[in-house]
């Protein structure tokens, strides 16, 4: 805990990016392998589900700063962050302070077992771990259990980071990182890896998003040579064909595949080793759907026969990712189009 604090504090004092990469880098070097899984997965914006109400956190906090709510409240809206006006007015002289102890050591024998725990032994593993840390480590601990840990850096700049210390290709990387990546010694290990060429059979590409151009048309060339698409109102998604499965993925990087089980009709018409990117929409007698039809389907887990047959969807595609087991995003786009025209699905 005391490396990722550290950590933190660097990166929280500097607004310069190359600051923060660098500083990310030499702890992706330095650190054990199961804390570097741990960090990357923070840095990225992961957190654990919420460990202990909020209510029960903030109640806690009041008690062991042992002075009225409404005061704590008045401390509260001049910092205007629950975790750090906890970790400030907690004091304790007699406390056994614990530098040693791992993030991943804090993560997986604290943090993790909080949120199957009663409510009483949840306060007396927070009020514990609170008395054997530093007023600076407290309020790091207290942002990764309120969910609120944030230090201005995007996943990029952390996949910049791993990459730099791993020698290994930021897209390689940011490929590696998809899915259900799941923070562990032996995942950092691989993720890190230069000789591992395994992918894992429902993972997804990075979703390669729209931006708005920065420039004049005329520097995309002549309009002859332009390849555009339709902006579709959907639910962007790949579509993956490995190993005889289909899967199917958002861009918020979740697996839906249940959601939407035409998809497993479609997949099954793809060769082995194929993933499409595309939008999934409403589509009834040669139409899209008004994305208002759409929002009735999304998030349900349970689809009944009549919701399938007012609703039903199918995925416009307008590119291929992976032919034959092979990663194509570096072949030209015209080349990727065919493919995809030929697949007649």
């Amino acid at each position: 805990m005391k490396r990722f604090a550290q950590l933190f504090e660097q990166m929280d004092a500097t607004n310069k990016t190359n600051a923060k990469v660098a500083a990310m880098e030499f702890y992706f070097n330095s650190a054990s392998s199961a804390d570097c899984a741990w960090a990357a997965l923070f840095l990225c914006g992961g957190k654990l589900r919420a460990p202990v109400p909020m209510r029960s956190f903030r109640a806690w906090s009041v008690e062991v700063a042992e002075i009225p709510e409404w005061l704590f409240d008045e401390c509260y809206d001049a910092v205007g962050d629950l975790a750090e006006t906890s970790a400030l007015l907690y004091v304790n002289p007699n406390a056994t302070i614990d530098d040693n102890q791992s993030l991943a050591d804090w993560v997986e024998k604290r943090l993790a077992r909080l949120r199957g725990l009663p409510e009483s032994e949840q306060k007396a593993m927070i009020l514990d771990s609170w008395a054997r840390l530093n007023a600076r480590h407290r309020y790091v601990w207290n942002k990764l259990i309120t969910g609120a840990f944030r230090v201005g850096v995007s996943k990029a700049l952390v996949i910049r980071a791993i990459s730099l210390a791993s020698k290994v290709a930021e897209d390689v990387i940011a490929h590696r990182l998809m899915g259900s990546w799941t923070p562990s010694a032996f995942a950092w290990e691989e993720l890190r890896s230069i000789d591992n060429t395994d992918t894992a059979v429902s993972r997804p590409y990075p979703f390669c998003l729209a931006y708005p151009l920065q420039a004049s048309p005329s520097s995309l060339g002549h309009i002859a040579d332009w390849m555009a698409e339709w902006k579709w109102d959907g639910i962007r998604a790949q579509l993956i064909r490995r190993n005889g499965h289909t899967f199917v993925w958002s861009r918020g990087n979740e697996l839906i595949t249940e959601r939407f089980p035409e998809m497993e009709v479609l997949g099954s018409k793809l060769p082995n080793g194929t993933v499409l990117d595309g939008e999934l929409i409403g589509w009834q007698a040669d139409r899209v759907l008004p994305f208002a039809d759409l929002q009735t389907r999304i998030g349900r887990t349970k689809l009944s026969k009549s919701i399938l047959a007012r609703v039903p969807v199918t995925l416009l595609a307008f590119d291929v990712l992976e032919w034959e087991g092979r990663d194509i995003r570096n072949w030209p786009l015209r080349k990727r189009r065919a493919i995809l025209e030929s697949l007649g699905v």
